[in-house]
C-alpha cells in the first residue's frame, strides 16, 4: 500500500523534472530564474504568515492581560524573530524588526525566551506591564546538541570521537561541492582535490581510512548525493570518526559523514534570505610554459648534442634570431612570430554566478523551510560550462502532542555541457593542448580563420577546433528527487518514543555525446592551396552515444527511543530496524560512425553497439544503542548492528557489528571543582572506544553476484567470415562464456577500531579542544592465492578469499580560542590529522630467494614502500638514490661505477650520480630502495589513486567588529610525494612533446653547436633523446616530497546598520568580498604546479583561484 502511494506521488513529480528542455532552458535564463525565486517567496510569504496570524488569534482569546517588553543583546541591540513562548503552554508570539513584543497573559505566566546561539532566559510576569530582557550570547559548548548515530546528545555527555561543524563554517566557501566547503575545517577529514574542473568534487577522507559512510537527515545517501547538495542548506555536520561508527555496520568501516540540512523555528514570522554572488575564476598556478625561441633553441641544443643537427651551426643561428626578434615577412611567409596557446585560450577571469534563496518561519506547531538555489560555472576553456539548481523543501507539524509529522522534498537538476571529444575525459584534450601544442605553430593555416591549421606531432589538439561548433557536444543531464517522511509518537510509557522514516529516492542521468569531425590543413604558398592534413571527421572518427541511467530507492526506519532520568541516572536507548531498497537500469547506444552528424539521431546500421544493465539490491538491518551517564561524570555508551548485505551468499550475508565508548569527565568530580585548577581549568573529560565493523566494498577482485553460478553473455561477431561474391551477410549471434567457479566462501571484512582521547577547555572555555588517538586494523582484506593453480585449458583462475590485513595509526587533534574583547569578537582555531597505513599479512606470497622476498613482499610494510609488482621497476616507490652530479668528462672517465651498463659510455656532464647500496660497482634493481611516500602521483598503481596526505592540517580565524566581518581559513598537506615524469622528466625530446620552461634549465655547451665549448650546469640533466640513460632511470632526483599550505579562504564583510535598513524592511544586508585560493606556499612552486594534483607530467586542471562579489540579505 505504501509503495502504491509513494509511485502514485512521485511519479508526476519526477515526470515535471524530466522534461529537461524546459526546465534547463527556464533556469538557463536568470531573470526567469529570479522571477521563479521571487514568485515562491511572495507565496509562501502570504501562506504561512496567515497561518501563523491565526494561531497568534487563537492565543490571544485565551490570556488575561497584554503585557508588552523589548529583547536585546548585551549591546543593547534589539534582537528580531526571538521566540517568547508561555512555559508549559504552545501560545506565544516572536519580536518584531524592534525587538518588541506583545502578548496576552496571566501574571502568573513564566515567559521563555529563546533564539538561536543565545541562553533562554525565562522571566515571571508578574504585575510588570512591561518587560525589558537581554540575552546573552550561550558560550557553554558543552549544552550543543550533537548529532549522533540515529539520535542526538549533548555534546558533554558524548563518549565518542565526534566533531562537528556548523552552518556558517561551512558555508564559507565559493565550492560547487560540500566536500570542498570542509577543507581545512575539521580535524580528522583529510583530503586532496585532483581536479579543479567545474563540479568536481574534493577526495575526502576519515582519517585517511578511505571514501565514508554519508547519512543526509537520518538517510543512507551515497558521495554525489552528498557532495552536491547547497551548502547553505546545511544547518551542521556531524563527523564519527571512531567506534561510534559501528551502529552503521558494514558500509561504516571508513567513518560516517552525518549531515542535518536546516528547518524553519517555531513561533517564528516568516523570514526571507537571499544571497548572491558573482566570481571570476582562473587557474591557481600554471607553469611557464616555452616561448618560440626557447622551445627552438632547446630542440637546436638537443640535436647538437646527439650530433644530428638538422642544418648548419650558422642556419641555425640565423633561424634562432629570427624566432627571438619574431620576424614576420607577409610577402614571403617566413613567420617566426610564435604563439602563445595558453594566453590565447584560457581564460583568466572565467564567471561563475550563484542565487540562493530561502523562506523559513513556523508556527506553534508547524516550522517550514524552502529554498532554492543554481549556480552557474564556467571552465576556463570555450563552451565548457557546469550548471546545478537544488531545491530544498523541509516541513513538520505537531499533530498532538504526541504524534509529529515530517515531511521533506528535495531535488537537483544537474547539466555538464562540453565539446565531445575521444576519451571518457572530455577535459583531457584541451588540457593536454595547452602543455603540448609547440609554440612555433599558430592556430589557423596561413592565419586564415576559414582553416584550421595541423600541428605537426599533434593532429586532432588544435584548440581552436576543440569547441562545440567544430567537435559536437556532450550533454549531461542529471535529474534527483527525494521525498521523506517520518512521523514520530510519544507512546504512554514515559520516556519512550517510536519514529518511522520512509525515503524515496530517483536519479536520472542522460548522456547525448556526438563527436562530429572538422578538418586541419597546412597551406601551400607557391600554389596558394590549402591541403587537408587530418580529417576527423571522416567517417571511422564520428561517433554518436544515448547513455540512461535510472536509479530508484526506496529505504524505511523502524525504530524505538528511550530517553528518561531516574534520580542522578540518565539512561538512553535506541532499538530498530531499517532496510533498503534499489533498483538500478542502464541503456546504452553508440553508433560508430556517425550516418548523418548533422541529425541528432542513431539509425540503425551494423556498427551499433547496444548495452543494457539491470541489477535489484537490498540491504536489512537491525540497529541497537543504550547510552548511561550518572551526574554527567560517568558516561557508557554501547552500540550494535546485525547487517545483511545482497553481496553475499545465504551463508555469509549476516554479520553482527558491536562497540562501546566510555568517558570519565573529571571536571565533574568535586574534587575537581574544589581545586584551585578549576578557576581556570573549564572542562576535562577523557574518552576511550572500541569498535567492530564490516565493510562489503571488496571492490574488482568480488563482483557483482559473484556466488552465482551462469554465463556471461557478449556481442558476437559473423559466425563465418561474410562471402565476397554473395549479397547476403553472415548472421552474427551472441557469444557466451562460463562466469566461472562460484564464490561461494567469501564474506565482509572485518574492522577493530580503537580510540582514545582527551577534550579539554580553559578559561570558562574560550580556549577548547580535543586529541585523539587511533588504530585501525582490516582483516579479510580479499586476495587470490598465488599457490592455487588450474590448468590453462580450463580458463579458470583461483577464487578470492578473505585472506589479507591491514591496520592504520595515527592522531588528530584541534585547539580553539574563542573570546570577545570590547567589541571585538574573534576566534582562532587549528587542526591536525595524521595517519599512516601498514599491511599487515599478505598470504600465498612465494619467493625464490631472499633478495625477492625483500624487494617484492608486502606483509608487515608500511604501505607506501610496497613495490607496484605489475609494472616491475618501473612503480611502486622504489628507485635509485641520487647521491650528486657528474661535474666533467673526466669525472665520468674515472668513475668506478657502471651507471648505464655501457661503462658510462652514455652518462654526460650534469647527470646524476646513482648510489650503489651493495657495492658491486655496477647499478642494477639492487641498488634500488624506498625514496617515496604513499603518492597519487604514480602513473600506473591503481592502489595509489585516492591517496591523500599523511598530515593534513588547517587554521581558521574569525573577526567581528562593529558590522565588519573577517574570515580565513588556511588549509595543509604534508608528507606526500610528487614524481616528474615525462614531459617533466623527456622535456622536448620526448615524442609527443613537452614545453615546459624547467626544461630549458639544463646543463649546456656555452655554445650549444660547439661541443667542446665549457659546459654551463643547469638545473636538469642535458637534453639528448628519449632513450633510457641513467640520467631518466627512476630516481629520487626526479622526486619531491610534497607540502604546502594554502589561503583556502578569505572573506570580508560589512553588514550595512540596522537603522538604515530598517526603513526599508531588511533585517540584515551584508556585502561581502571572498577570495579562495589567493596564494599557496609549496615545496612544488618551482613547478609551478598545484600541490594537489594527481599526475606525473602536471597536466591535470588546477583548482582555481576565485574572487567573489556578494550580498546577503535577509526580510
Amino acid at each position: 500500500m505504501l509503495l502504491t502511494l509513494v509511485n502514485v506521488f512521485i511519479e508526476p513529480v519526477l515526470l515535471i523534472f524530466k522534461t529537461n528542455k524546459m526546465m534547463n532552458d527556464f533556469f538557463n535564463n536568470k531573470l526567469g530564474l529570479l522571477k521563479f525565486i521571487l514568485l515562491s517567496i511572495a507565496f509562501g510569504s502570504f501562506f504561512v504568515s496567515e497561518g501563523y496570524a491565526t494561531t497568534k488569534s487563537v492565543a490571544i482569546t485565551q490570556q488575561e492581560k497584554t503585557v508588552k517588553g523589548k529583547v536585546t543583546d548585551d549591546n543593547d541591540e534589539p534582537l528580531i524573530g526571538v521566540s517568547v513562548r508561555v512555559a508549559g503552554t504552545s501560545a506565544g508570539t516572536v519580536t518584531d524588526s524592534d525587538g518588541m513584543f506583545q502578548l496576552n497573559v496571566a501574571g502568573s505566566d513564566v515567559l521563555e525566551f529563546s533564539y538561536v546561539g543565545y541562553k533562554t532566559v525565562k522571566v515571571t510576569v508578574g504585575n510588570k506591564p512591561f518587560l525589558s530582557v537581554i540575552l546573552k550570547e550561550d558560550q557553554e559548548i558543552l549544552d550543543e546538541i550533537v548529532v549522533v548515530g540515529y539520535g542526538t546528545k549533548r555534546k558533554g555527555s558524548i563518549a565518542a570521537a565526534v566533531t562537528t561543524i556548523g552552518t556558517e563554517d561551512i558555508a564559507r566557501t565559493t565550492s560547487s561541492t560540500v566536500s570542498g566547503a570542509l577543507v581545512g575545517k575539521i580535524a580528522g577529514i583529510t583530503t586532496r582535490q585532483k581536479s579543479g574542473q567545474p563540479g568536481s568534487g574534493t577526495s575526502i577522507q576519515i582519517r585517511n581510512m578511505g571514501t565514508p559512510l554519508f547519512v543526509i537527515d537520518g538517510i543512507i545517501k551515497d558521495e554525489a548525493q552528498f557532495n552536491n547538495l547547497d551548502v547553505n542548506d546545511i544547518e551542521n555536520i556531524s563527523i564519527l570518526k571512531d567506534g561510534a561508527a559501528a551502529i552503521y555496520g558494514v558500509k561504516a568501516a571508513n567513518g560516517v559523514v552525518l549531515v542535518t540540512t536546516k528547518n524553519g523555528s517555531k513561533n517564528q514570522k516568516a523570514a526571507v534570505t537571499l544571497d548572491f554572488n558573482y566570481s571570476w575564476q582562473s587557474w591557481t598556478s600554471y607553469p611557464r610554459m616555452l616561448n618560440a625561441y626557447e622551445w627552438q633553441y632547446a630542440n637546436y641544443m638537443k640535436e647538437a648534442n646527439l650530433g644530428t643537427l638538422s642544418v648548419s651551426p650558422d642556419v641555425a643561428r640565423a633561424e634562432l634570431e629570427k624566432w627571438r626578434t619574431g620576424y614576420y615577412n607577409p610577402e614571403t611567409g617566413e613567420d617566426y612570430r610564435g604563439f602563445d596557446w595558453r594566453d590565447n585560450y584560457v581564460s583568466n577571469a572565467a564567471p561563475q554566478s550563484y542565487i540562493h534563496a530561502n523562506l523559513s518561519g513556523g508556527g506553534n506547531k508547524t516550522t517550514y523551510y524552502l529554498s532554492i538555489s543554481n549556480i552557474d560555472q564556467d571552465a576556463v576553456f570555450k563552451d565548457y560550462n557546469f550548471q546545478r539548481t537544488n531545491i530544498q523543501s523541509n516541513f513538520n507539524i505537531d499533530i498532538s502532542e504526541k504524534l509529529k509529522l515530517g515531511f521533506r522534498l528535495n531535488g537537483r537538476l544537474e547539466n555538464r555541457t562540453n565539446p565531445a571529444l575521444p576519451g571518457s575525459d572530455d577535459y583531457a584534450n584541451a588540457r593536454q593542448a595547452v602543455f603540448n601544442l609547440p609554440p612555433i605553430y599558430r592556430p589557423y593555416a596561413n592565419d586564415n580563420p576559414n582553416y584550421l591549421n595541423n600541428v605537426p606531432g599533434a593532429s586532432g589538439l588544435n584548440l581552436a577546433a576543440l569547441t562545440i561548433d567544430n567537435a559536437g557536444k556532450s550533454d549531461n543531464n542529471t535529474t534527483v528527487v527525494q521525498i521523506d517522511w517520518d512521523m514520530e509518537w510519544k507512546t504512554p510509557i514515559k520516556g519512550l518514543t517510536g519514529k518511522g522514516i520512509f525515503s524515496y529516492w530517483t536519479s536520472q542521468n542522460k548522456v547525448n555525446n556526438l563527436e562530429k569531425g572538422w578538418k586541419e590543413y597546412t597551406y601551400d604558398r607557391a600554389a596558394d592551396e590549402y591541403i587537408v592534413a587530418y580529417d576527423k571527421s571522416a567517417a571511422n572518427e564520428t561517433w554518436m552515444e544515448r547513455f540512461d541511467t535510472t536509479i530508484k530507492e526506496f529505504s524505511g526506519q523502524f525504530l524505538l527511543n528511550y530517553d528518561n532520568m531516574f534520580g542522578k541516572h540518565h539512561v538512553t536507548g535506541v532499538g530498530g530496524f531499517e532496510f533498503t531498497k534499489r533498483d538500478y537500469h542502464s541503456l546504452n547506444v553508440q553508433q560508430h560512425p556517425v550516418e548523418n552528424e548533422f541529425i541528432d539521431l542513431i539509425s540503425t546500421n551494423d556498427n551499433n553497439l547496444v548495452s543494457e544493465n539491470k541489477a535489484i539490491t537490498s540491504t536489512a538491518s537491525w540497529v541497537f544503542r543504550a547510552g548511561y551517564d550518572y551526574e554527567n561524570r560517568y558516561i557508557l555508551d554501547l552500540s550494535a548492528r546485525y547487517d545483511g548485505s545482497w553481496k553475499f551468499p545465504k551463508g555469509n550475508r549476516w554479520g553482527f557489528f558491536p562497540s562501546v565508548s566510555a568517558a570519565w569527565r573529571i571536571s565533574e568530580e568535586n574534587f575537581f571543582k574544589n581545586s584551585s585548577v578549576s578557576s581556570w581549568f573549564s572542562n576535562l573529560k577523557l574518552r576511550a572506544s572500541y569498535g567492530m565493523m564490516g565493510d562489503d566494498n571488496l571492490g574488482g577482485l568480488y563482483p557483482d553476484f559473484a556466488y552465482l553460478s551462469g554465463y556471461t553473455y557478449y556481442k558476437g561477431q559473423s559466425l563465418m567470415p561474410d562471402d565476397p561474391f554473395s549479397s547476403v551477410k553472415s548472421k552474427k549471434v551472441i557469444g557466451s562464456a562460463p562466469k566461472g567457479i562460484p564464490v561461494t566462501t567469501i564474506s565482509w571484512m572485518k574492522i577493530k577500531l580503537m580510540n582514545v582521547g582527551i577534550d579539554f577547555g580553559f578559561f570558562d572555555n574560550r580556549l577548547t579542544g580535543e586529541f585523539d588517538l587511533f588504530k585501525r586494523m582490516r582483516d579479510g582484506i580479499p586476495g587470490t592465492p598465488s599457490d592455487i593453480m588450474f590448468p590453462l585449458e580450463t580458463g579458470l583462475s583461483a577464487l578470492p578469499e578473505n585472506m589479507n590485513s591491514d591496520m592504520t595509526v595515527g592522531f588528530d587533534a584541534f585547539v580553539k580560542w574563542n573570546d570577545k574583547v570590547g567589541d571585538l569578537k574573534y576566534s582562532v582555531g587549528a587542526n591536525i590529522t595524521f595517519a599512516r597505513q601498514k599491511n599487515g599479512k599478505r598470504h600465498g606470497e612465494i619467493f625464490g630467494n631472499a633478495w625477492d622476498k625483500y624487494r617484492w613482499a608486502q606483509s608487515n610494510r608500511w604501505s607506501n614502500v610496497v613495490l607496484n609488482t605489475d609494472q616491475g621497476n618501473a612503480g611502486g616507490v622504489w628507485m635509485w638514490e641520487v647521491i650528486g652530479r657528474f661535474e666533467t668528462q673526466e669525472q665520468i672517465d674515472s668513475y668506478p661505477v657502471d651507471q648505464d651498463g655501457q661503462n658510462n659510455a652514455t652518462v654526460r656532464p650534469g647527470d646524476v650520480i646513482l648510489r650503489d647500496v651493495n657495492g658491486d660497482g655496477i647499478i642494477n634493481d639492487f641498488d634500488e630502495r624506498p625514496q617515496a611516500y604513499a603518492s597519487a602521483d604514480w602513473p600506473w598503481d591503481s592502489s595509489t589513486s585516492n591517496k591523500n596526505p599523511l598530515i593534513s592540517m588547517g587554521i581558521n580565524l574569525g573577526f567581528e567588529w562593529k558590522g565588519v566581518d573577517v574570515a580565513a581559513d588556511f588549509a595543509g598537506g604534508f608528507k606526500n610525494t610528487f614524481v616528474a615524469d615525462w614531459d617533466l622528466k623527456w622535456g622536448v625530446t620526448r615524442s609527443v612533446n613537452g614545453y615546459y620552461y624547467n626544461n630549458i634549465d639544463v646543463w649546456r655547451h656555452e655554445d650549444i653547436f660547439d661541443p667542446k665549448s665549457p659546459w654551463i650546469p643547469g638545473k636538469f640533466p642535458a637534453l639528448r633523446g628519449q632513450e633510457s640513460h641513467s640520467g631518466r632511470w627512476w630516481n629520487s632526483f626526479y622526486t619531491r616530497e610534497v607540502n604546502y599550505l594554502r589561503l583556502r579562504n578569505l572573506v570580508v564583510g560589512y553588514s550595512l546598520p540596522k537603522n538604515w535598513i530598517r526603513k526599508v524592511g531588511m533585517e540584515q544586508c551584508r556585502i561581502y568580498f571572498q577570495g579562495t585560493n589567493l596564494f599557496c606556499l609549496s615545496s612544488l612552486h618551482d613547478y609551478g604546479f598545484d600541490p594537489e594534483i594527481s599526475t606525473v607530467n602536471g597536466q591535470d586542471y588546477p583548482q582555481h583561484k576565485v574572487l567573489t562579489l556578494g550580498v546577503n540579505v535577509k526580510f
